[in-house]
């Protein structure tokens, strides 16, 4: 039985669809993503799925039970989900444990404020305020309020989009940290692919009201079903070669053709900027020309045109930073480490 099962789910707002028929299926424990631009639906499913918001058509299943459906609609408080907002919504007069007990029965609410905190760590915080608190510390006292109801599902609505860099990367995994001990099921809504990836277990593309991929991290990166997908997670060479028996013919040179790649003629290659290795010119089959570089510290992002065996395909690279003798105008040779994922030419 899956912990979230959504159904043909449909939503519009003044005539205008946002969800046109999302199928999504989550397992019990497990960290799934739902990754998609603005104005893509993934707000409104998250809306739908905390009961914000009532379904058009379809329906919506939690640990077994019918939250939303034609007949139903359970309100949030009945339909046993944690929530997690973007600012976290703390109240400011209010302590750090009050916050987390706000809503339980009074006689449970010292002691059980007390475990949460000492989960995520803010055991000590107990009688802080929220402004006395970081931005991460907001959001795991956040967490902690959402856990406090010992929900079937935690929904995360990309709640680390207001930190800085560097606290974002280590809330979030504190946060993920936290989920895994508890054993929870966790839905993390974001527009940052590399959030996505980094967290999720399965992440679901939300794209034009329907969910037009769901798969693990690796296999939506590596092998994305389409064009469009490719570059949405992730920058993404894409160059257009034939396929002759177990060669793909490219302007890179001559590459092994995966075995699932279209069976012959026009065919487009996914080719990630770090599957790009520089050598030394005239060392490979493939050689090009350094148009640009930016440097971004631990790695360079090298801007070519190929020279041969075809010229003119531009591709960009990601190499180490210490190959720092490189400069606009140099030729290097270009070699592609590991498989390229190929689709049929449209």
């Amino acid at each position: 039985m899956s912990a979230i099962t959504v159904t043909g789910l449909q939503k519009s707002f003044g005539g205008t669809p946002v969800l046109r028929g999302v199928e999504l299926a989550i397992e019990p424990g497990s960290f799934t993503a739902i990754l998609g631009a603005s104005g893509s639906g993934k707000t409104t499913l998250l809306r739908l799925l905390v009961g914000f918001e009532r379904a058009d058509a379809g329906s919506i299943a939690i640990d077994g039970r019918v939250v939303e459906s034609d007949a139903v609609h359970l309100r949030p408080e009945r339909r046993k989900v944690g929530y997690v907002p973007q600012e976290g919504t703390l109240f400011p007069h209010l302590t750090v444990a009050e916050n987390v007990g706000f809503g339980l029965p009074r006689a449970a609410r010292a002691v059980k404020a007390a475990e949460l905190l000492e989960l995520v760590g803010l055991a000590s915080h107990a009688d802080r305020y929220p402004h006395q608190l970081s931005g991460g510390q907001q959001q795991r006292v956040a967490l902690a309020r959402a856990l406090a109801i010992e929900p079937a599902v935690v929904l995360l609505d990309e709640p680390f989009a207001s930190l800085d860099t560097r606290l974002r990367a280590q809330t979030r995994d504190d946060v993920a940290a936290i989920l895994r001990r508890t054993g929870a099921t966790a839905v993390l809504v974001t527009h940052d692919q590399s959030e996505a990836l980094s967290f999720a277990d399965a992440v679901a593309v939300i794209r034009d009201g329907i969910v037009a991929q769901l798969a693990t991290p690796a296999e939506l990166y590596t092998t994305p079903l389409d064009d469009d997908l490719a570059h949405f997670t992730g920058e993404a060479n894409i160059v257009e070669a034939t396929r002759d028996e177990a060669v793909l013919r490219t302007p890179l040179g001559a590459l092994p053709a995966p075995e699932d790649s279209p069976s012959g003629g026009a065919v487009r290659v996914l080719i990630r900027p770090e599957q790009l290795a520089l050598r030394v010119a005239g060392t490979t089959e493939a050689t090009a020309r350094v148009v640009r570089i930016a440097y971004l510290g631990h790695e360079m992002v090298v801007e070519l045109e190929t020279v041969a065996p075809a010229a003119g395909t531009q591709l960009r690279a990601r190499v180490p930073a210490v190959q720092r003798d490189l400069a606009a105008g140099d030729e290097v040779g270009l070699e592609v480490l590991g498989p390229v994922h190929v689709w049929a030419a449209a």
